[in-house]
């Protein structure tokens, strides 16, 4: 019990840090919004931004350049400066959106690959600022004094910073994948979501178990939660469920969630059973040999891995960790000869190990 408690600990530590992580996150965004303003305020007001802006804003210089200095001036050259930045941003980010839409023709997929490299698509941006100030400097009247401002570059230093620290975040927890479901007779499971008693409303129930029976998620391997029971309706089996107290170690049955859902292939009821509403019992290895995995169960997932051998099929959702996001498996198993053996589907996430 002891190494139980220490476990699940440490894994809800994780999923705490990860939440802190996120805090620390919307903190830096709100902090450079603030930044911005200030300049905005500063510039309508014709008053110079807070000392701690310049020195901000002297930070942001490449290790080559540490012998020059940026001018700590405030005006509306500044202001023009700093939203011609923010705008090329934004015009890179669309762009490189489009490109990663047409390539995948994934929506989601495309802005997970933006969000996750928002740090490269902030340095492009820098880059593209310099050179497009390098001409203005250029074609500029001889006579004209030409800045260098600290008060931009320090918007600037806080988009890139925050940039930086959101990229950490976005490879540490990826990004959220729509839950599997599973249909059979009435009703429609989402894996890691619906609760044992809407099964239990819909007249199914669990072999050997009552609504009230407690259920302890021991969790040894980290492969499997809660405990497995047999999902049966009018005597007739439809697979086994895995059902795990969403908080906790134990709950009871009605109030747990279902987190796998397994289904041999010489179950009796598998013409009923559906995956993502695809019919299990009209597939065949040759399917799953010569489609894209999210093309069988028609899934569009931001972040996916298709793991494939001989007679065993995986399709990963969310591969990133589960420390906030629930990440799931799609999993197909055949016999040597071809045959199917069993399907199934689970969900993992840090609050349940």
């Amino acid at each position: 019990m002891r190494v139980l408690i220490k476990i699940r600990g440490a894994t809800m530590g994780l999923f705490i840090f990860a939440l802190a992580f996120g805090f620390f996150v919307l903190l830096l965004f709100l902090c450079t919004v603030y930044v911005y303003f200030r300049l905005v305020k500063a510039v309508k007001a014709g008053e110079e931004v807070p000392k701690w802006m310049y020195k901000l804003g002297q930070s942001f210089r490449f290790r080559y350049s540490n012998h020059y200095t940026f001018d700590d001036i405030t005006d509306s050259a500044a202001l023009k400066e700093t939203n011609f930045f923010i705008l090329s941003l934004i015009l890179v980010n669309i762009i490189f959106g489009l490109v990663m839409y047409h390539r995948t023709n994934n929506f989601l997929e495309a802005l997970y690959t933006v969000l996750k490299l928002q740090f490269a698509l902030a340095i492009i941006s820098v880059t593209l600022n310099g050179i497009v100030k390098f001409f203005l400097i250029l074609l500029k009247p001889s006579g004209r004094e030409a800045y260098s401002y600290s008060s931009s570059k320090a918007v600037i230093a806080a988009v890139c910073l925050t940039s930086f620290v959101f990229t950490l975040f976005m490879s540490m927890t990826g990004f959220p994948a729509k839950a599997p479901s599973v249909q059979f007779d009435t009703a429609n499971v989402i894996i890691g979501e619906t609760r044992a008693a809407e099964l239990l409303n819909a007249g199914f129930s669990f072999s050997e178990r009552t609504p009230d029976s407690e259920i302890v998620n021991k969790n040894d391997e980290h492969s499997s939660y809660g405990e497995l029971v047999k999902l049966v309706k009018d005597g007739k089996p439809y697979g086994l469920m895995s059902l795990t107290p969403e908080w906790g170690t134990s709950d009871k049955l009605k109030n747990c969630i279902v987190t796998f859902y397994s289904i041999s292939a010489d179950n009796e009821q598998l013409s009923k059973v559906k995956f993502s509403n695809k019919e299990l019992s009209k597939l065949t290895i040759n399917d799953f040999k010569t489609k894209n995995l999210t093309d069988i169960f028609s899934l569009k997932p931001a972040d996916y891995e298709e793991i494939k051998n001989n007679t065993f099929f995986i399709l990963k959702l969310q591969t990133a960790g589960y420390g906030i996001w629930k990440s799931y498996s799609l999993e197909a198993n055949f016999n040597s000869d071809g045959s199917p053996y069993s399907y199934s589907i689970r969900a993992k996430h840090s609050i349940w190990d």
